[in-house]
């Protein structure tokens, strides 16, 4: 946000550390705050000129943070991407004990695989609509409602 703000618009680059942050909000061009209880409130659509992703930053996460970014990679996976289901579906438990991190040599193809198919399948949805001129994105379903039940219920969990 305060790249787009600072002298209308200063180049930055981003460097999502959440599992959230690499295959969601990392490759949009939204940037956001929360304000007056509001989840995101307050932002503006200024893509970074580089994003840097790296799933190594993952291995510093608690185990919900890695299970919050599974459920977004999910909802991908259920929207547009079968295959990324079914590894989900076998890989799922290692991928969230591993962290992302390819303690074993499938689980690095795995996390590989996953995070490529995930942030293609959200660059896929986004591109047409970048700046949002409809509000009706796949993607976005529940982000009319969640967010406000985000904030009041589990304040502290954001």
């Amino acid at each position: 946000l305060v790249g787009s703000l600072y002298r209308r618009g200063t180049p930055f680059v981003r460097v999502p550390t959440t599992l959230i942050g690499l295959v969601d909000a990392g490759v949009g061009a939204k940037t956001g705050v929360n304000f007056n209880g509001h989840k995101n409130r307050l932002g503006t659509y200024f893509p970074a000129e580089l994003t840097l992703l790296d799933r190594a930053f993952l291995a510093t996460l608690d185990r919900r943070h890695i299970g919050n970014g599974l459920a977004e990679i999910l909802k991908i996976a259920l929207i547009k991407d079968a295959r990324l289901f079914d590894l989900l579906e076998q890989y799922g438990p290692v991928l969230l004990d591993e962290k992302f991190q390819g303690v074993s040599e499938r689980g690095d193809l795995v996390a590989e695989e996953v995070l490529r198919r995930a942030i293609h399948g959200m660059l896929e949805e986004l591109q047409p609509n970048l700046w949002e001129a409809k509000l009706e994105r796949t993607v976005d379903y529940g982000h009319t409602f969640s967010p406000t039940v985000e904030m009041r219920a589990l304040p502290e969990l954001l």
